[in-house]
Order: C-alpha cells, then sequence, then structure tokens
C-alpha cells in the first residue's frame, strides 16, 4: 500500500467526517422521536403493560375485552411492562424517551457491528442507511429491541467465523429476548444457518480459543431451551405460530410495497451487497445463506422488512470493506465520540419530551366526557385502527375492536373485517355483541350506515370522529 494511500485511510478530516455522519443520525433520532405518541399500538401495549403491572400473570394472562376471548400467549409482557412502568414514572413523555432510548441504541449498535467488520467510513455510512430502511418501524414498541437482537446475533456468528470463539453470550440474550418480543426464534435460527454455512464453506477454524461447529451448535439450542425458562413457560413456543396464522388481517403482514421508501432502499443495500459479492467471484455458502435470508424477510412482508435491513450490515459492511485500504483498528476516539454523543443523546431527548410528547392523542372534550361517563362495562363499537388507544384511554369500556390480534379468535376477527366492510349480515352481528354506542369515523361507511339504515343518532361530531348512540329498540329481536 502506497503512503498516500495509508494517508488518506488515516486523514482527520475523513475521522471527523465520519464521526459527524454517525453523530448526525444521532440528532435526527432525536428530532423524529421528540414528538407526540402517535402510534395507536403503543397504546394497547402501554394498556397490557399496565395490566401486568396490576396482577396478570404471564402464563395466564387476561384480554383487553369481553368482544376478543381467544386463548393467547404473551409474547412481549416484559417490553410491555417496560413501557408501562415508565408511563407511571414520567407519562407519555417517560414512554417516548424510553422509545428514543431503544432507536438510538439500536443505531449505536449498528454502527459498532458494522465497525467491527469494517473501517470507521463504512460504518459511518451504513448507520443512516440502516436507519433510515427501518425508521417507519422504529416507534415505540418493543419490536425495536428485535431488530438490536438480530443485528448483534448475525454480527456474532461472522465473529464466530473469524476468531472460532462461540458466541455463548446469545444464549442468555435469546432468554430476554423472548420475554422482550416474539421474534426472538429468528434469533437460533440465524445460528444454525450460519453454522450449516460453515459447514458447507468446510471453513478452516482458528487456532486460538476455537469452538468446533458442532459444540458451538450449542448455542442455538440452548437459546432455544431457554426460550422455555421465561415465566411464560414453554407454551411461548406454541404462541409463536399463532401471529402466521392471523396475519392476513393485519395491513403490516401484507406483501412488500416495494414503492415505498424503506423497502425501496433496504432494497437497494441488498442490491448493493450483491453486486459487491459478486464482484469477488466467489461467495461463501454463509454468507450466500445470510443473504437469501435476508432478501426472504425483504419480499415477505412490510413487517419483517427491517429484519432484512438488520441483517445485511455486518454483510454489507464486510463487502464494502474489501474494495477499500486495509481498515484501522478501532479506536478510543471514535468509540468514546459514539458513546458520548449516545448519552448526549439520551439527554437531549430527556430535556425535549416533556414539551413535544405530554400529550396523547387529542379526543374532543365533549365526547371524551360522554364515553368517561359511561357505565363501567359498557360495550364500544369503535374503529380497528383506533382500538390501541380507545383501550388505554377508556380502560373501563369493553371495545368491540383493537390491534393486539393475538387476542381474538379467527370468528372473532373475521367478524370485525365483516362489520367494517359491511358485510352480509353485519347489522345482525352487531346486535348479537349487545352494543349500543360507538366512536366512529366521521366520513366512515359504517357511521354512514348506522345513521342513515340504522336509526343510531350522532350524540358529538367533529370532522374526524362521531359519537353515535342506537335507538332504544336496536337490542330488539324483532327490530329491522
Amino acid at each position: 500500500m502506497s503512503n498516500d494511500r495509508a494517508a488518506a485511510r488515516r486523514s482527520p478530516v475523513l475521522t471527523a467526517i465520519s464521526l459527524l455522519i454517525v453523530l448526525g443520525t444521532f440528532v435526527a433520532i432525536v428530532r423524529q422521536v421528540s414528538a407526540p405518541v402517535t402510534n395507536t399500538d403503543t397504546y394497547f401495549h402501554l394498556r397490557m403493560g399496565r395490566e401486568f403491572l396490576d396482577g396478570w400473570s404471564a402464563r395466564s394472562p387476561g384480554t383487553l375485552s369481553q368482544f376478543s376471548t381467544a386463548d393467547w400467549v404473551p409474547t412481549q409482557w416484559l417490553g410491555q411492562v417496560g413501557y408501562a412502568a415508565f408511563e407511571q414514572w414520567f407519562g407519555l413523555s417517560g414512554v417516548a424517551w424510553l422509545a428514543g432510548a431503544l432507536i438510538l441504541a439500536f443505531a449505536l449498535t449498528v454502527f459498532l457491528v458494522a465497525r467491527a467488520h469494517s473501517s470507521l467510513l463504512v460504518a459511518s455510512l451504513i448507520t443512516p442507511l440502516t436507519v433510515g430502511s427501518t425508521a417507519p418501524f422504529l416507534s415505540s414498541r418493543p419490536q425495536v429491541a428485535s431488530y438490536l437482537f438480530v443485528v448483534l446475533t448475525v454480527g456474532a456468528w461472522l465473529r464466530y467465523r473469524e476468531t472460532g470463539a462461540a458466541p455463548w453470550w446469545l444464549v442468555p440474550l435469546t432468554w430476554l429476548w423472548a420475554m422482550v418480543h416474539g421474534m426472538w426464534p429468528v434469533g437460533p435460527a440465524l445460528g444454525v444457518l450460519c453454522l450449516l454455512g460453515l459447514a458447507l464453506d468446510r471453513a478452516p477454524q482458528a487456532s486460538t480459543r476455537r469452538t468446533s461447529r458442532r459444540k458451538a451448535l450449542l448455542v442455538p439450542v440452548l437459546s432455544l431451551l431457554a426460550a422455555g425458562l421465561t415465566p411464560v413457560g414453554p407454551a411461548l413456543y406454541g404462541g409463536v405460530l399463532r401471529v402466521g396464522n392471523i396475519s392476513e388481517y393485519f395491513a403490516e403482514w401484507a406483501p412488500t410495497d416495494f414503492t415505498e421508501v424503506a423497502p425501496a432502499l433496504t432494497a437497494s443495500v441488498l442490491l448493493l451487497w450483491l453486486v459487491l459479492a459478486l464482484r469477488a467471484g466467489s461467495v461463501p455458502w454463509t454468507e450466500l445463506g445470510l443473504g437469501v435470508v435476508a432478501a426472504g424477510w425483504l419480499v415477505y412482508s412490510q413487517r419483517t422488512v427491517p429484519l432484512g435491513a438488520a441483517m445485511l450490515v455486518p454483510l454489507l459492511a464486510q463487502r464494502m470493506q474489501r474494495v477499500l485500504p486495509d481498515r484501522p483498528s478501532v479506536g478510543r476516539l471514535e468509540v468514546g465520540v459514539a458513546a458520548g454523543g449516545f448519552v448526549a443523546a439520551l439527554a437531549g431527548l430527556a430535556l425535549a419530551v416533556p414539551f413535544t410528547s405530554d400529550q396523547p392523542v387529542e379526543v374532543p372534550r365533549a365526547q371524551d366526557q360522554l364515553l368517561r361517563a359511561l357505565p363501567p362495562g359498557t360495550g364500544l363499537l369503535n374503529e380497528w385502527d383506533e382500538g390501541g388507544h380507545d383501550v388505554w384511554r377508556y380502560p373501563d369500556l369493553q371495545v368491540v375492536m383493537h390491534g393486539y390480534g393475538d387476542m381474538f379468535t379467527d370468528d372473532e376477527l373475521e367478524r370485525n373485517v365483516d362489520l367494517l366492510k359491511l358485510a352480509p349480515g353485519w347489522d345482525e352481528s352487531l346486535r348479537e355483541l349487545g352494543v349500543t354506542h360507538a366512536l366512529l369515523y366521521t366520513d366512515g361507511v359504517l357511521t354512514y350506515a348506522l345513521t342513515n339504515d340504522k336509526g343510531w343518532r350522532v350524540i358529538e361530531q367533529d370532522e374526524r370522529m362521531s359519537y353515535l348512540e342506537a335507538p332504544p329498540d336496536w337490542l330488539d329481536p324483532s327490530a329491522g
């Protein structure tokens, strides 16, 4: 290598620019998170966390409504408890801060894992690229932890390929993961995939601290066993399968729309990795397997796009580095600046959220007072998209719909769809529920049908929502 190239590699200007990119990513996250908590799913997580704090058992929890009666398994109860505890201590500002802290931790993890496999410049470029690829899913929900853990898991197994030191720490990580979010099986599966790839590669193992691949297989096996040792117990394994059975009812599990920015950006990252890999001539089975799985997550659904983006972090870092000069070892300065920027971002977020994130989604005062005055246990026909907020704001009411699908049977999910689509027999289905109050979109088809065809009255209304009451004879079987 020439002296000129070596000097460029160690350029203080390039180092400063790289670190400014990372710090700028932290600043962008703080600005994005410093806002009202608008994700309605956040609110049902808060309600569920509150219930767990008040006595729900992880092995036999209750339900959020009498209209959701499925036997369900808590797959993210610890994450929900964490958010609910912060709400109790600090209000919604605390929820926003905790969400921001988790997103910042994700960004920092992306940088550190990428830096372990590439130069500072490459890692600094991959960090905002990955955050941008996952941005629509970086909200006040426990799922962000899964993205962070995926980055750690893939990075750990690629390091095993280089050092021969098995990542035993993934076993307790999976145990924690299994309590925080339901995507935890991805971790052990990635371990098996990487070990299979290494066997096919017939890669020589490092001579120091090496662990045989047969022994390293204990890591994913023990990780699976550890998940069954959480407070939920072995029932957790069956709970994971439930998600696939009900995914058709939720938009985030719809096929990926590549006209949207985040999937298109992730696809571009995947394409860049593929071009760099093919340029090298041959691709190891380990890397190829990870790349194929990342592509699979990308095309499978909107919800799984971030998994693909997270898996690509160390893969792209390695490939980008191979077309650049040899990477310098990680220096104290860059780690110190990144860690200091992370802490400063947490502090800045703590200063901002009391002024930006302390209020929930606004409900018109008159409607809110009427709903709070209803007797406890009153049924409320509501919009599915608003159900998370409704179960949080009105815990004494029995809402018909909310977004935590695990709690609903298949028949109940189909019932909800039929109500919103005005499918044949929807009115009889509604009568069977015994519901005489509704909070619906003002311009929604259900509002129109109830008020124009079924005699429901609008009690309070604004441009967005309408509070309705049924006619006195609504529950009379002879009423048409």
